[in-house]
């Protein structure tokens, strides 16, 4: 059974590029004599082994920057390689990426040609996780053996991508990005982690001082520990002015550190709206999230595995966005 993922507009961490290409029903790569002209159409399904993959060509552009940083890109002459070409930039001595891998990766995509980044994750402060079993096959041929702690520079073939002319916002033609492999779950350690998600808080140990000081505030959290959390708003209760983060139960388990990659349950109203309501328990789907100190999730840097928190989001009128309660247990760090 496919399981769903709930809707967290105040808590979401990344607005990337989604890496999944578009099908062929044919299955099969456009022939590399047709003209830049022609439509090149994206393939699906494609065997990595039977891909001639380069590690480096010389029309490739120069990337200038140091590493965790979005590099300047300078082209020089020369069309796109035909093959895909992944050229190491630094080598990593970490876990071996596989085809059912989960990688957290920083990246930067730009279109052949174009001195503007289409998509960044660098502009936007945190790391993506990406599995690759649901990206563009250029990418899941082009990091497969590759390590953690690698830094590359992947050049697409547009049939390995997006093909010559995408849709609904998505780049066309051939591709390149750099990629920096900051982390490498399997995704085995991901449902090992899940199937006892739920129960995460059971052993933590509640503050009752702060549960009293939240209902005192109309924010109440229902849901015995190691069970699932509900949280509502009294109507009428004051919105919060700044974000705030109360640990209503704490865990015993290693504290998480900014760029970790978690694994939690969470439920979230909006202020005023109790039929705004979702919840992970609900829907039976663990989220995965990477924690950056720069983005809203960083309220769970230093708190421990199996902890219970509140986070409280306040609404800007300019985004069009209201405040929102969140209640999370941290459930693991993969």
């Amino acid at each position: 059974m496919r399981r769903a993922a709930i809707v967290l507009p105040a808590l979401a961490l990344t607005a990337c590029l989604a890496l999944t290409g578009c099908s062929d029903s044919s299955g099969k790569a456009a022939d590399a004599s047709a003209s830049a002209e022609a439509t090149v159409t994206p393939v699906s399904n494609v065997d990595c082994s039977t891909l001639t993959i380069d590690d480096d060509a010389d029309s490739l552009p120069t990337l200038e920057g140091e590493a965790g940083t979005q590099p300047t890109i300078t082209w020089g002459d020369g069309d796109a390689p035909t093959n895909l070409t992944v050229k190491t930039l630094t080598a990593g001595d970490g876990a071996e990426v596989d085809e059912s891998s989960i990688v957290v990766a920083d990246y930067a995509g730009w279109e052949w040609g174009q001195t503007e980044a289409f998509d960044s994750s660098y502009a936007r402060g945190e790391a993506v996780p990406l599995s690759l079993g649901g990206v563009i096959p250029g990418w899941r041929c082009g990091l497969v053996g590759h390590h953690e702690g690698d830094r590359l520079e992947l050049s697409i073939p547009a049939e390995l991508a997006y093909g010559q002319s995408a849709t609904e916002g998505r780049p066309s033609g051939d591709l390149v990005f750099v990629v920096e492999i900051g982390h490498v779950v399997a995704s085995s350690a991901v449902t090992e982690a899940a199937e006892s998600a739920a129960a995460a808080s059971k052993d933590a140990v509640a503050d009752t001082q702060a549960e009293q000081a939240l209902a005192e505030r109309g924010i109440t959290v229902s849901g015995e520990l190691g069970t699932a959390a509900t949280i509502s708003v009294t109507e009428g209760a004051a919105e919060p002015t700044e974000q705030e983060t109360v640990v209503v139960a704490r865990g015993a388990g290693e504290p998480v550190a900014d760029g970790d990659y978690v694994l939690l349950h969470m439920a979230f109203v909006n202020w005023d709206d109790p039929s705004s309501l979702q919840s992970s328990w609900d829907v039976g789907a663990a989220q995965q999230m990477v924690i950056s100190a720069s983005s809203p999730a960083g309220a769970l840097i230093d708190v421990p595995v199996g902890s219970r928190v509140v986070i409280l989001i306040p609404g800007d009128e300019s985004q069009g966005t209201v405040s929102t309660a969140f209640v999370m247990d941290i459930a693991a760090i993969l």
